[in-house]
């Protein structure tokens, strides 16, 4: 069946099938990150809050579908506990250079399949 047929007098079919590809994605990915929790997160730990950074913390309608699909968690945006949500990889970068200067292992072998825990990062002088 093709979606386009289903616009009304004015409509614009390409404009309605473009809406509901957009609106498929988005429920596409709320379900992703809700069974990715599910299953990998919640089993090994307790989790009250799942916090939204980068682009999809300015989608409404993503963040409306993640708390329905994880009522039993609050979930919010990074902007909203003071770092913004286009932070991410500034964050990160943050975060992984700290671990390096203080001599901590920075990966998860369990995840990366990296042979042992190790200290990531080179320090590199201009």
């Amino acid at each position: 069946m093709d979606l386009r047929n289903t616009a009304g007098p004015g409509d614009d079919p390409d404009a309605i099938l473009a809406g509901i590809m957009v609106a498929t994605a988005t429920a596409f990915t709320a379900r992703t990150i809700a069974d990715g929790y599910r299953r990998h997160v919640f089993p090994v730990c307790r989790m009250d809050e799942v916090i939204v950074s980068g682009g999809g913390a300015h989608n409404r309608t993503l963040l409306a579908m993640l708390e329905r699909l994880l009522s039993e968690q609050k979930v919010l945006t990074s902007g909203a506990l003071g770092v913004s949500d286009d932070a991410k990889e500034a964050v990160i970068f943050a975060l992984l250079g700290n671990d390096f200067m203080h001599g901590f292992c920075n990966n998860l072998p369990s995840a990366t399949g990296a042979e042992r825990p190790t200290v990531m990062g080179k320090l590199a002088f201009p």
